[in-house]
């Protein structure tokens, strides 16, 4: 049931290209445990805490932890700027692109190898 459920997630609010998934910030934090190992792109989500070392993207339903290397480090230079603490705005919208992980302490999710991109409607 669960694996039917997020085929049938993946379908109706992803697509897939190559072995890269295209996801729903929601659909993300419900189904992220069996994405481990796979590259996405959260198609939005609210950069919040920026740093060289790590951030966090904000979504609804949680967090995920961004950790390098940054794909393009050209990206962190407005990030930087405008998200760097815990309440950002607008400016901090972005798509990720990452791979997936499971923190070792709290058990939420990560991505790795990010990069960034404006979100679809900026």
């Amino acid at each position: 049931m669960k694996l039917a459920g997020l085929l049938f997630a993946l379908t109706a609010t992803s697509a897939l290209a190559g072995d890269r998934v295209l996801i729903d910030p929601l659909e993300f934090m419900v189904s992220w445990p069996d994405l481990i190992g796979r590259d996405v792109v959260i198609t939005k989500g609210r950069i919040v805490g920026a740093s060289d070392g790590m951030m966090l993207l904000s979504l609804p339903g949680g967090n995920v932890t961004l950790y390098p290397p940054w794909t393009d480090r050209d990206d962190l230079r407005p990030l930087f700027e405008h998200c760097s603490s815990l309440l950002t705005d607008a400016r901090c919208d972005v798509a990720a692109e990452g791979t997936v992980g499971k923190m070792l302490i709290g058990d939420g999710p990560q991505l790795k190898g990010v990069d960034f991109f404006k979100p679809a409607g900026q």
